[in-house]
Parts: structure tokens; C-alpha cells; sequence
């Protein structure tokens, strides 16, 4: 099972039916943990309350200033990141914030677009890895 990375989520059908079910790369699994690792909050992962990111915390706050939330988001990916993702050795996190109207010209909300990009090296193969996403807080959307 060592080097066989699945794709999330799993299709259980397929599984439970003994059929193969889709496997990816290294890269693709890394981008989709790293995805999840982000978007999940901690505590909500009941085998390990660690797992995840406290970007869920600040949420509804939206009185904190773009370069705090840079900062809080920045340090909570790396922590998790460091402690959950033994695949990639991780070099530095970049977070962006800016204002973002979404919806059409009758009804506007204005919510900040957080993007970020993880970069770091794949330690099996020491290649550079680089994985960049974005959601929205106030509330988290992706």
C-alpha cells in the first residue's frame, strides 16, 4: 500500500463492490491534503482534535486587519502542515488578502478572498512542490 495514493473522496460504491478505485499521484494527493488540511477545523476530526487549521476561528471577524489575518492564517497552515504532512518539507507559506464583491448588480456581498501558496520540496523525490488555492472568510466559502 506504500506509494499508492487515492483520490478523495473515496468512491465507497466502487470499494464496497471490489472494484479498483481511482488512485492519483503524489503531487495530486499532496494538493488534495493540503486542500483539506486548510478547509477542515480543528476539533472537527474526531481520531485526532489537531487536525486542521484555526483559519475556521476567525471566520466571522472581520474587523481584524488584512495584514493580521495574513499572519494568523500564514502560521496556522504552517503549523499544521508541519505536524500532518510528512510528505513535503515544507519552505514557505504566502497569503494574500483582498477584498472581493461577489454576487450581480441587485444583490452584492463583499466578503475577503484569502489565496495562498504553499511551496516546499517532496521528500521522496526532493522535487519542488508549489500548491496555491484560494477561499473566502465571513463567512468560509470555497
Amino acid at each position: 500500500m506504500k506509494d499508492i495514493y487515492y483520490n478523495i473522496p473515496i468512491d465507497f460504491e466502487r470499494l464496497t463492490g471490489k472494484k479498483e478505485v481511482d488512485k492519483i499521484s503524489l503531487e495530486t494527493s499532496l494538493r488534495q491534503h493540503l486542500f483539506l488540511l486548510a478547509t477542515t477545523a480543528l476539533g472537527e476530526c474526531k481520531f485526532d482534535e489537531t487536525y486542521g487549521s484555526e483559519i475556521w476561528e476567525i471566520d466571522f471577524d472581520l474587523l481584524k486587519s488584512d495584514n493580521s489575518l495574513k499572519e494568523l492564517i500564514s502560521e496556522t497552515l504552517k503549523k499544521s502542515i508541519i505536524k500532518h504532512e510528512k510528505r513535503l518539507e515544507l519552505e514557505n507559506v504566502e497569503v494574500y488578502v483582498s477584498d472581493h464583491n461577489l454576487g450581480n448588480s441587485v444583490k452584492r456581498r463583499m466578503k475577503k478572498r484569502v489565496s495562498f501558496a504553499i511551496k516546499g520540496l517532496i521528500a521522496e523525490t526532493d522535487r519542488s512542490f508549489v500548491f496555491s488555492s484560494c477561499f473566502f472568510v465571513g463567512p468560509l466559502s470555497y
